[in-house]
């Protein structure tokens, strides 16, 4: 896997605005948890863990991508604030700080399942999501990597979406007919 399809899977999900997810560019971040994996094998203590936050803000970055892409398509208010709080999360400076930003408002993850509607290309999203959530290594990092890219570049996301509130009501003369 590469840094390059990390900061494609974000570039993607953001389009066309730029992603100014992290201070630096998406691929130091992915090198930085490389790095992090390499010194680990020749140092002790300190080194593991560096490798947890590095790793923590990698998958706080594909979680974000497919966070921001599946409120893209579903302009559902919980996702927006679920992106909101990955996006205040990632700034943190340790995988300490990061665990007290996500406790804090755990149950906005519980909203992300309010309005989903039958809708295949945003419940694959939203399994992506989760299963970035549940992540414990580098190497299902990279896959779902790659399952996001492929996902994103699947979904048309100009196409209108259906909008259900916006259904009309059913005719109530053709109501009592059918009764």
């Amino acid at each position: 896997m590469s840094a390059k399809s990390f900061e494609l899977l974000l570039q993607t999900a953001f389009a066309p605005e730029n992603p100014h997810v992290f201070e630096g560019p998406a691929t130091a971040v992915y090198q930085q948890l490389e790095q992090a994996l390499r010194n680990s094998r020749t140092q002790g203590g300190k080194a593991a863990e560096e490798v947890g936050f590095r790793f923590e803000r990698l998958r706080l970055g594909v979680a974000i991508a497919l966070i921001k892409a599946y409120a893209r398509l579903a302009d559902n208010e919980g996702a927006k604030d679920v992106l909101h709080l990955l996006l205040e999360a990632v700034k943190a400076k340790n995988t300490r700080e990061i665990d007290k930003i996500i406790q804090k408002k755990i149950g906005l993850f519980d909203n992300l399942y309010h309005e989903i509607f039958v809708n295949e290309e945003r419940e694959h999203l939203l399994a992506l999501f989760e299963q970035t959530l549940d992540a414990t290594s580098k190497e299902e990092l990279d896959d779902l990597i790659l399952e996001g890219l492929e996902a994103l570049q699947d979904i048309d996301f100009d196409a209108p979406q259906p909008d259900e509130d916006d259904d009309e009501p059913l005719d109530e003369d053709f109501l009592k007919s059918i009764q």
